[in-house]
């Protein structure tokens, strides 16, 4: 007789198998009942048991054994009320401290019928974002500045995050002020976000007609930093300079900057620029950093320049070369770590070919610059220990400015080969550090040097670069004078603010004879002297400045009869928009102390050149135009002048 391998369903419910199916049932019931809540018998202070088990529901940001790890309430361990309450209390400082600080934590022990021991069950409600407002643009169109956010509706909310985007936004050129505020809605039990935004007016125009002793200069520009509320860029202008015993140049100059392109973190940036000597273009497209918790960057940028270079010895230009620069350049890195505490490594290329044609040669001249072929590939990496310093009136004028401090290494090699089609075996070093403190909100100071060193057996030439800078800001403890979310406070007829800066630059360049050289003089910071007197291949620049930031009524009654004269011209353009100008002044005295040196003369302090002044700086603080200026400068050691004849200079700048 055959028998069939397989047992009749009946057999499967002999009493044996019966018991082991209802102690399968229950096993199933009872985790459902702790992770559902149901069916439970709470636990009250006088129970003495034992924690048979204990659950975390509701983390997404931060693990369960991180979360248990931090109680004292353990499995197996005696059940105790009151270490459960502080318990509690811990895991919502942690979370807290954390910048969750929304993050609710609730505790249910629960007891189950005819089960031994108590059952602990954490609740955390993180803080989830509800509704985004955005308020105060006009123009700019709500997806540009929102895109922006670290965060959307239904993520977690992080105040780190919440500072982050108030910096990015604030960067933007049409944007003044960003403000980020908070509120739980406890209905909801969401965390409402509030964000507001002073915009510029973003077409400017400048028109600078200026000259002083050493140059004339004139200058149309139209910029426009946010066409039709998209975030992009354009930028037309027309300058031209004359110098002394050189002919009038003038450049026709186009820009377009496209941000986020299809959505992305990726820009796009493009130039083109007309000369007499012959066009020049550029075209860059960049992945930034553009969070600390962004992972990784990337560039690319290729470009064809024209330019005339100059040799000065003496304080007077001996040698006039065309030169011919083809450079394409590309880098890729990757970050490691958290907001505050990163290590990055990347690998770069760079390409650029170099021609120099001699226009105009002097006997005699030192002159002898090289053309070059050179085909780069190395590594970077590096680690920074950062965060950010938010204040006004450093560079800029009413701006909110975000300052980096912490410190910041970074390390380059690379290395160059006829493999490659470079013109010579040559290996590369650059050796940087970057810097940023503040101290009780009153000095804030920078520091940056560099070393870039190019070698074959040897060293074959090198640069030594270093910039410091110092700031005593608000002396008198009087506040901000005026901001550009708020305008100019009410403090009296006149309200003054006072600076103090200090800033230091020098750099020194070693085996470079012939073929570079650093020009010191007005132009680059020693006012009072020729744009170009100095020169050499070593120099240092110290300058000493006092800032009065002026406010008050006065001020603010001039600055709304600027707005009623604009808001009258742009009526026929923009209907119904008041063009509030922000017009902030500064009154400033100055000391500069500038040196040049090579290696025929060593550093002598009795050659230190000098100057002092004083002048006016004022800036359209809601329209992104530029800061200018008004100074009249003394120099106190010229070489072809008496003492104390003054050299006046107006015009445009980018930094206050």
């Amino acid at each position: 007789m055959m028998y069939s391998a397989v047992a009749h369903p009946l057999q499967c419910f002999t009493q044996p198998n019966v018991l082991k199916l209802t102690k399968s049932i229950s096993i199933s019931l009872f985790y459902a009942i702790i992770l559902c809540g149901t069916y439970v018998q709470p636990v009250h202070a006088e129970q003495e048991n034992f924690v048979r088990s204990v659950f975390v529901r509701g983390n997404q940001s931060f693990s369960q054994k991180l979360l248990l790890d931090l109680m004292q309430t353990k499995s197996g361990k005696p059940y105790d009320i009151d270490k459960l309450k502080e318990d509690t209390k811990k895991i919502t400082r942690f979370l807290h401290a954390k910048g969750y600080i929304y993050a609710k934590v609730s505790v249910k022990p629960i007891r189950i019928q005819n089960e031994d021991g108590v059952f602990i069950r954490i609740e955390i409600d993180e803080g989830v974002i509800g509704d985004i407002t955005l308020t105060g643009n006009t123009k700019t169109k709500d997806s540009i500045i929102l895109r922006d956010l670290l965060f959307q509706e239904g993520d977690v909310f992080v105040e780190a995050d919440r500072k982050e985007s108030e910096r990015i936004i604030s960067q933007k050129p049409f944007i003044g002020a960003a403000k980020i505020k908070t509120e739980l809605d406890e209905e909801t039990n969401k965390v409402n976000i509030y964000v507001s935004v002073t915009e510029f007016f973003s077409i400017t125009g400048a028109f600078d007609p200026g000259f002083n002793s050493q140059s004339g200069y004139f200058l149309t520009q139209v910029k426009e930093s946010n066409l039709f509320g998209s975030g992009q860029g354009g930028e037309i202008s027309y300058e031209r300079i004359t110098e002394l015993e050189e002919k009038p140049r003038g450049l026709i100059t186009l820009r377009y900057r496209l941000p986020r392109l299809i959505n992305t973190h990726w820009n796009f940036n493009g130039e083109y620029i007309q000369k007499r000597e012959g066009d020049s273009w550029g075209v860059e497209i960049e992945r930034p950093q553009y969070s600390l918790k962004s992972k990784w960057s990337a560039k690319l940028g290729i470009s064809e320049q024209i330019n005339l270079i100059r040799w000065y010895e003496d304080g007077k230009r001996t040698d006039l070369f065309e030169q011919t620069l083809h450079r394409s350049s590309g880098n890729i890195l990757r970050y490691y770590g958290d907001r505050h505490h990163q290590n990055h490594i990347g690998l770069w290329i760079d390409s650029y070919d170099t021609r120099f044609v001699p226009i105009e040669r002097s006997f005699g001249s030192e002159a002898a610059l090289l053309n070059r072929n050179i085909r780069r590939i190395g590594i970077i990496f590096g680690r920074k220990n950062v965060g950010f310093y938010q204040t006004r009136f450093l560079r800029r004028m009413g701006r909110d400015e975000y300052f980096i401090t912490g410190s910041i290494y970074n390390a380059s090699f690379g290395y160059s080969s006829p493999i490659f089609g470079s013109d010579r075996v040559e290996s590369y070093a650059a050796l940087s550090f970057d810097s940023g403190w503040v101290s009780r909100n009153k000095f804030f100071g920078t520091a940056y040097i560099a070393y870039i060193a190019s070698f074959t057996n040897k060293i074959e030439r090198s640069v030594l670069e270093s910039r410091w800078e110092m700031f005593l800001m608000d002396v008198f403890n009087t506040g901000d004078i005026y901001r550009v979310d708020t305008g100019f406070r009410k403090n009296g007829l006149f309200d003054l603010q006072q600076v103090f800066v200090a800033k230091y630059r020098t750099q020194m360049q070693f085996g470079w004879s012939g073929q570079s050289q650093v020009i010191l003089g007005s132009g680059n910071g020693l006012r009072g002297y020729g744009v170009r007197q100095f020169s050499g291949e070593k120099m240092m620049l110290l300058s000493l400045e006092s800032r009065t930031l002026c406010g008050g009524d006065f001020f603010k009654c001039l600055n709304d009869g600027l707005t009623k004269a604009a808001t009258f011209v742009s009526r026929p353009f923009f209907r119904d928009r008041t063009v509030d100008l922000g017009l902030v002044l500064s009154l400033t005295v100055f000391a500069d102390f500038g040196y040049v040196w090579d290696r025929s003369s060593t550093f002598n302090y009795k050659d230190v050149k000098r100057s002092i002044g004083f002048g006016v700086r004022g800036s359209f603080a809601r329209v992104d135009a530029g800061i200018f200026r008004f100074e009249l400068a003394y120099p106190l050691d010229p070489p072809f002048t008496p003492s104390l004849q003054p050299q006046l200079f107006y015009g445009l700048e980018r930094e206050f």
